[in-house]
């Protein structure tokens, strides 16, 4: 009998946008593979909570997920979708890369280099 081989998985990134009381979905992207369900959880609780809200919008919350792949499947880093205009295009106020500010950047740079279950990169 041979020894059953489990999954790996990977986070979906989701950008929650609320106008007026409309909740839209802005974009998505892949980050990363992990070889457990808590590997990928410890990396997603990181990417999981309140971005800045563009102008003319009343919430922002940017969702981590982390979905089961076949050990086969290769998950390429992607940015969110249109994250960097959307925010180009309806700054808030007081955009600095700082807090909420600095996870924005960090989210829309990919992770080269990184190795399966390790996360996000952190540097010295």
């Amino acid at each position: 009998m041979r020894p059953r081989q489990t999954g790996m998985f990977t986070i979906v990134l989701l950008l929650y946008l609320q106008l007026h009381l409309e909740v839209t979905l802005e974009g998505s992207s892949l980050r990363g593979v992990y070889r457990t369900r808590a590997e990928c959880e410890e990396a997603a609780v990181q990417l999981r909570g309140p971005l800045p809200t563009p102008r003319g919008y009343a919430a922002a919350w940017h969702d981590a997920v982390c979905l089961p792949i076949g050990r086969d499947v290769r998950v390429n880093d992607v940015a969110p979708l249109g994250l960097g205009a959307l925010f180009r295009q309806s700054p808030p106020e007081g955009c600095a890369a700082e807090g909420a500010w600095r996870r924005v950047a960090e989210l829309c740079v990919p992770a080269a280099g990184r190795t399966v279950g390790q996360g996000r990169e952190r540097k010295p």
